[in-house]
């Protein structure tokens, strides 16, 4: 008897340390080298749009507030050139300016200035920022020649010239924008670009990129207020 019983507890022993348990099952770690999940993003401390979250940097670090993300300066023939969405393609309103705030901190745009060439030379701003204008961290602002834009543009503010159309010509001429203290903040010359493009030049990627024609890799003609994709910033 005593036999059978010290030869079950060994059968019983075997039997206990043969079987998987939840506390010894293997743990399959899935982060990364650093102890958490990849989270993307600008890694420089001295970036504007410094992520304090980010462990993996995205190359995409920005060291001014604002950036000319899209321009529309020659918009395309028909209904198709009709990019503030009011129903008529108009050579001069559809022409439109897309800024981003690229920095952590919302920015103040009341009193900045827009000029073309013509307008820069006689002191007179095309457009003149209204009071009150505030554009939040990563969002956009969008400047159309005129007309009586319609939509929801990514839900990025929208103004239409105060002073007179942008006047932006094919070729040769500049997009030269000032804060309100009269410092320039932004120049964009068309001379180096297509003097035809019948689409605007937009950072592709959106925010890191360089200024390339729109439709590229065939993404449309234009995308005021949102990324290239549609999607809102």
């Amino acid at each position: 008897m005593k036999i059978n019983n010290f030869l079950s507890l060994i059968l019983v022993t075997i039997l206990c340390f043969s079987c998987k348990t939840e506390d010894v099952e293997p743990v399959v770690n899935n982060n990364n080298n650093n102890g958490g999940s990849t989270v993307l993003g600008c890694t420089d401390a001295a970036a504007v749009n410094y992520n304090t979250q980010a462990n993996s940097d995205d190359g995409c670090c920005q060291y001014v507030n604002l950036i000319l993300n899209e321009v529309l300066y020659d918009p395309p023939s028909g209904i198709d050139g009709d990019a503030n969405g009011d129903g008529v393609r108009d050579a001069n309103e559809d022409e439109f300016i897309e800024l981003i705030n690229v920095s952590n901190s919302d920015i103040d745009l009341s009193g900045y200035e827009f000029y073309d060439n013509t307008n820069l030379d006689q002191g007179m701003p095309n457009h003149v920022v209204p009071p009150g204008t505030i554009i939040n961290s990563n969002s956009a602002y969008i400047l159309f020649g005129g007309g009586n834009p319609t939509g929801s543009f990514g839900n990025a503010i929208v103004h239409v010239a105060s002073a007179a159309f942008l006047n932006l010509n094919n070729s040769s001429d500049t997009l030269t924008i000032k804060d309100d203290i009269g410092n320039v903040i932004i120049v964009f010359d068309v001379e180096a670009l297509s003097n035809n493009p019948d689409e605007s030049y937009s950072r592709i990627p959106d925010i890191c990129g360089a200024l390339v024609q729109h439709n590229s890799l065939s993404n449309g003609v234009f995308s005021p207020g949102t990324r290239i994709d549609g999607s809102p910033f």
